[in-house]
C-alpha cells in the first residue's frame, strides 16, 4: 500500500495495530507508531485508542497509561479501553480509580466498562466497591443486560456473596433463555462449595429449556464431585452424550474428575479411554483417581506411561504422584521424582513443597522433609500443616507443637487441617489438657468450625488415656449427629481397655449406620475374648459369617528394582507364591523353636 503511494488513514492504521496484536508483535506495533506520529496520526483520538489498545494487550501497560496520559481529547471509549488495559494486566485497583475518574469527569459508563470494571474488583475482593459498581449499573439501567448481569453475577460470587448475585439473577435473568447468567450463577455456588444450590439451579435450567453448555457442564460435574452423587452424575453424563456436541476436553475431564470422587474407578478408566485427544489435565485426573481408590502401584505405572507418550507433568500431576510414593513408602521413587520437579523448575512451587515434605515423612526421613520446608523461601498455611503433620507422625509431638507456635507468632492463617494435626499430636502423646485447650480454641480463636474428623479427634485423645465415659459424653454433647469413625474411634479405645459395655454402645451405632463393615465385628469379638467373654465373641464370629461380611485380607507391599509386589493374606495370584509359602514355613518353624506363641487376637 506505502509501495504504490497511498497513505494509510486512521482506520488502516487500526487495522495493522489489531494485527500487531494478533502477531504478538511488539517490534511491528512500534514500528506503526513510529509512522503514525511522523505522518501527524498521533493527534487523532481514535488512533491513540488503538495504540493504547496494542501496548496493553502486548502487556506494555506503562507504555499505554503513558500514551493515555498524554491525548489531547478523552473520550468513553478511550477510558473503557484504559480501563480493559489495567484489568487485563492486573491492575485491578488502577481500574477501579479511573472508572470513578471517569464518571466525575463527565464520562457515561457502557456496558463494556461494567464488564471491564466488575472483573477488576472482582479480584480485589472489596465488596464495598463491588457495590458502587452495581450501584451505578443500576442507575443506567445496565444491570438487566445479558452480559453485564453476568459480569454482576461472577462479581459476587468471587466474594462468595452469593445472596447479592442470586438477587441480580432472579430480578433479570430467571426466565432468561440465555444460559450465560444461568452459568455464571451455577458456577458461583459450585465454586463457593453450595454443590446442592449448584445442582437445584442446573435443574430448573434444564426445566426451563436453557440450552447447557461445556461451562454449564463442567460447574455441575463440579458440583457433583463435592457431594458424591454418583448416580445424578451418570444422568448428566447421558445428557451430554445425547447432545450430541462436540464438547472439549475440559467436560471429560471434569467427567472423569466426578466419577473418581464418587469412587467409581472402572467409570473413569471407561472415560479416559473413549477420549479423542487427552490433554495433561486428563492425565493428572485418571493418576489421581487411581490414588483416591488406594491403588497406588497402579497410578505410578499411569504416570510412566504418560510420559512415554510426551505429556508433561505440571505441579498437579507431581503432587500425586508423590502422594502414591508416600501412600507407598517408596523412598527411591519419590527421589527420582523429586529430581523431576528439579529439572522442571517446579520443586519451589507450594503444591510441590507440601508433597515432597509429606513424602519423606512418610517414607520415615523426617530430616529431608524438614530440609524441604525450610528452604521454602516463603512457606504458606499448607507448607506449615505438611511439616507439623510430619513431626506428629513420628512422634515429635513437642517439635509439632513448637512449630505450630511458631505459625501462630508469624501470622500464618491457621485452618481446619493445621489443627487437625495439632490434635492428632496432642492425642499420640496423651496430653489431654492441651488438645482440649485447642479443640475449645477452634472456632473462637481460629474461625475454624469444628468438623467430624476433629471430633473423633477428641474421643481418640480421651480413649487412649483411658477417660472413656469423658469420651461418651463428648460424643452425646456433640452438636452434629456423630458418624461411624468417631463411633470406630471410641469402639478400638474400650478393647484396649476392655470396656464392654461402651464397646457394645459403639458398635450398635456403628453397625446402624454401616451393618457391612467387618472392622467393627472383629474389634467388639476381640473385646469380647479379651475380657475373658470367649462364646460371646465366637458368636459374634459366626454372626458375621452368617451375614456374608468379610474382613478384608491383610496388605503388604515391597519394591524391587522399581516394581511394587503386593501381598494378600492367603493370596495364590502372586507368580512366586511357592517360594514365598515355602519360606514363611520356615520363618514359622523358627519361631515355634522358640516358644514364641503369636498374636493372633486381629485375624
Amino acid at each position: 500500500m506505502v509501495n504504490y503511494g497511498i497513505l494509510p488513514d486512521k482506520f488502516a492504521y487500526s487495522a495493522i495495530l489489531q494485527t500487531s496484536i494478533g502477531l504478538d508483535c511488539v517490534e511491528l506495533g512500534k514500528m506503526v507508531h513510529a509512522q503514525i506520529v511522523v505522518c501527524g496520526f498521533a493527534t487523532h483520538t481514535f488512533v491513540s485508542v488503538s495504540l493504547l489498545n496494542m501496548y496493553a494487550k502486548l502487556g506494555l501497560i506503562e507504555d499505554s497509561f503513558k500514551l493515555f496520559g498524554i491525548m489531547q481529547e478523552h473520550n468513553q471509549v478511550s477510558c473503557n479501553a484504559m480501563i480493559s488495559g489495567f484489568t487485563a494486566n492486573g491492575l485491578h485497583l488502577e481500574a477501579f480509580d479511573l472508572f470513578l475518574k471517569m464518571k466525575e469527569e463527565g464520562f457515561t459508563p457502557d456496558k463494556y466498562t461494567i464488564i471491564s470494571v466488575s472483573k477488576a474488583v472482582g479480584k480485589l475482593g472489596d465488596v464495598n466497591k463491588g457495590k458502587t459498581v452495581h450501584h451505578i449499573a443500576s442507575e443506567l439501567h445496565l444491570d438487566s443486560n445479558v452480559l453485564v448481569g453476568t459480569a454482576l453475577i461472577d462479581m459476587y460470587s468471587k466474594y462468595e456473596s452469593l445472596s447479592d448475585a442470586r438477587s441480580i439473577f432472579d430480578s433479570n435473568f430467571i426466565s432468561c433463555r440465555v444460559n450465560t447468567p444461568w452459568n455464571a450463577m451455577v458456577s458461583g455456588y459450585s465454586q463457593c462449595g453450595y454443590s446442592p444450590e449448584a445442582l437445584d439451579l442446573f435443574v430448573r435450567m434444564c426445566e426451563n429449556n436453557v440450552q447447557p453448555d461445556l461451562y454449564t457442564y463442567c460447574s455441575v460435574f463440579n458440583a457433583i464431585a463435592a457431594l458424591k452423587y454418583a448416580h445424578f452424575g451418570k444422568e448428566v453424563h447421558g445428557m451430554v452424550l445425547k447432545s450430541h456436541s462436540k464438547l472439549k476436553t475440559s467436560v471429560y475431564n471434569a467427567i472423569a474428575d466426578a466419577y473418581a470422587k464418587c469412587g467409581l474407578l472402572e467409570d473413569v478408566r471407561k472415560v479416559f479411554d473413549r477420549m479423542e485427544e487427552r490433554d495433561i489435565v486428563s492425565w493428572t485426573t485418571l493418576v489421581a483417581a487411581y490414588c483416591q481408590c488406594s491403588e497406588y502401584d497402579e497410578a505410578l505405572i499411569i504416570f510412566s506411561k504418560m510420559r512415554e507418550e510426551g505429556f508433561i507433568p505440571n505441579q498437579f500431576t507431581f503432587s500425586t504422584v508423590l502422594d502414591a510414593c508416600a501412600s507407598l513408602s517408596l523412598l527411591d521413587y519419590g527421589r527420582q521424582v523429586h529430581g523431576l520437579l528439579c529439572k522442571a523448575g517446579l520443586d519451589a512451587d507450594k503444591c510441590t513443597e507440601s508433597a515432597l515434605v509429606d513424602m519423606y515423612a512418610k517414607c520415615g526421613f523426617i530430616t529431608d522433609s524438614r530440609k524441604v520446608f525450610e528452604r521454602s523461601s516463603n512457606p504458606d498455611t499448607v507448607s506449615w500443616t505438611a511439616i507439623i503433620s510430619a513431626y506428629a507422625q513420628h512422634g515429635l509431638v513437642e517439635d509439632a507443637l513448637q512449630l505450630f507456635m511458631k505459625m501462630e507468632q508469624l501470622g500464618m492463617k491457621v485452618n481446619s487441617v493445621t489443627l487437625l494435626c495439632v490434635l492428632f499430636a496432642c492425642s499420640h502423646r496423651g496430653m489431654v489438657e492441651e488438645g482440649l485447650y485447642y479443640f475449645h480454641r477452634m472456632e473462637e480463636c481460629y474461625g475454624v468450625v469444628p468438623e467430624m474428623e476433629h471430633y473423633a479427634c477428641v474421643v481418640d485423645l480421651l480413649g487412649r488415656v483411658g477417660c472413656l465415659g469423658e469420651a461418651m459424653e463428648f460424643i452425646e454433647k456433640m452438636p452434629i449427629e456423630p458418624n461411624e469413625m468417631v463411633w470406630q474411634t471410641l469402639l478400638g479405645a474400650c478393647r484396649v481397655h476392655g470396656n464392654v459395655e461402651l464397646g457394645e454402645i459403639a458398635a450398635k451405632k456403628i453397625l446402624s449406620i454401616r451393618p457391612e463393615y467387618s472392622s467393627t465385628y472383629v474389634l467388639l469379638s476381640n473385646t469380647y475374648m479379651e475380657t475373658g467373654s470367649y462364646e460371646d465373641g465366637l458368636s459374634l464370629r459366626h454372626m458375621m459369617k452368617d451375614r456374608g461380611v468379610k474382613k478384608e485380607a491383610g496388605c503388604s507391599w515391597i519394591s524391587v528394582k522399581g516394581e511394587v509386589h503386593k501381598f494378600y493374606a492367603g493370596d495364590q495370584l502372586h507368580p512366586q507364591k511357592d517360594h514365598i509359602y515355602a519360606t514363611l514355613d520356615g520363618l514359622r518353624m523358627a519361631i515355634e523353636s522358640l516358644y514364641c506363641i503369636p498374636e493372633l487376637s486381629y485375624e
